[in-house]
């Protein structure tokens, strides 16, 4: 494993010494009449945090083209977006995609690039220098030359260094309130399900987030229900095709909880989180969502103090963080807080 590392290590150095030259185009313009974000990697909390950006550039720029370069995976996200004027598809792991990809957007002749991520790997940097933007603008990046413009590292939520980063692009009065995404047909089906159960300021559960640290074993699942289900009218556990049965087993065993057993995107999700009166999470992801509706919520934690600086609620509704070691199933499900909102 340490090999691994050394070699990974070396490569990039490497990589960087070949790929990494000055920007020698470096020319900033304010308002840009084009933009490029980077996020070919983003997650659903990834794209919520930074929902705000395209918002903010159109209304004090209407005329600047967005452009995002994103993968087959997460396009949905960005597709529902009016304010993205054009997509942009790679493989996220073939350098040779990501080349034809760069080129393309060499013809564009884009004034700006965003690229928020910490690590570059060779094959983002040879992307970034084909793509041949008039400015770079990244995030403790001052150790490229590529990057003209760079963000320094500071204790601070994301929602901020995207602030920052549309303040050196020349923007101002920035509103980072979140965007949140939705579909007409998630929002029907969601109605529906709600309005067949009388279900109304119910608690929104979610037993599932990134890494076997972030997720409920069965046990933790019925410790966290059988006290949230004492004290609260209803919940409704938040699901995915993979884990919809096993939900609907757990949810037969109490007469107050529910499952909406069509979930098949996260637009579902989201419905359901927009109409609850809490939601409990250790998936940052649905904690965003959260924060974006303004819901009182319990957020699990690790004791990774970098990670949670830069992905905490950032809510100004009612929450309650609970931390944990190694595993969320550590925790003491009686100190959840089921009546937060």
């Amino acid at each position: 494993m340490r090999l691994k590392f050394i070699l990974r290590k070396y490569r990039l150095k490497l990589g960087k010494c070949f790929l990494d030259k000055k920007n020698t185009q470096a020319t900033p313009i304010f308002p840009p009449k084009s933009i490029l974000f980077l996020r070919q990697d983003g997650k659903i909390g990834d794209y919520i945090v930074s929902s705000f950006v395209f918002r903010e550039i159109k209304k004090q720029s209407p005329q600047t083209k967005i452009g995002v370069v994103c993968s087959a995976q997460n396009a949905y996200l960005f597709e529902q977006n009016p304010n993205i004027d054009a997509l942009y598809l790679v493989k996220t792991k073939d350098i040779a995609d990501y080349y034809r990809c760069g080129k393309k957007l060499a013809a564009e002749q884009y004034d700006v690039v965003i690229d928020p991520t910490l690590t570059l790997r060779n094959r983002d940097l040879l992307f970034l220098r084909t793509i041949g933007a008039k400015s770079y603008i990244g995030y403790q990046k001052e150790d490229y030359q590529l990057f003209d413009r760079n963000i320094p590292a500071q204790s601070v939520h994301y929602v901020e260094i995207y602030r920052q980063a549309l303040e050196i692009a020349g923007f101002s009065h920035i509103n980072t309130e979140y965007d949140m995404p939705s579909n007409s047909q998630s929002s029907q089906a969601v109605a529906e399900f709600l309005a067949a159960h009388q279900l109304e300021d119910y608690v929104a559960v979610n037993f599932f987030g990134a890494g076997s640290s972030r997720r409920f074993n069965e046990d933790s699942m019925v410790a966290l229900l059988n006290h949230l289900s004492a004290q609260t009218k209803s919940i409704v556990l938040l699901t995915f095709p993979a884990v919809t049965e096993k939900m609907q087993a757990l949810a037969k065993r109490y007469a107050n909880v529910f499952v909406f057993e069509k979930t098949q995107t996260v637009f579902d999700t989201i419905e359901l989180i927009k109409h609850s009166k809490m939601v409990v999470s250790p998936d940052t992801a649905i904690v965003h969502i959260a924060s974006g509706f303004h819901k009182a919520t319990v957020a699990f934690y690790s004791l990774d103090e970098e990670n949670f600086v830069h992905w905490q609620p950032n809510n100004s509704a009612k929450t309650q963080i609970i931390r944990f070691d190694k595993s969320v199933n550590e925790v003491d499900f009686k100190q959840v807080k089921a009546n937060l909102a």
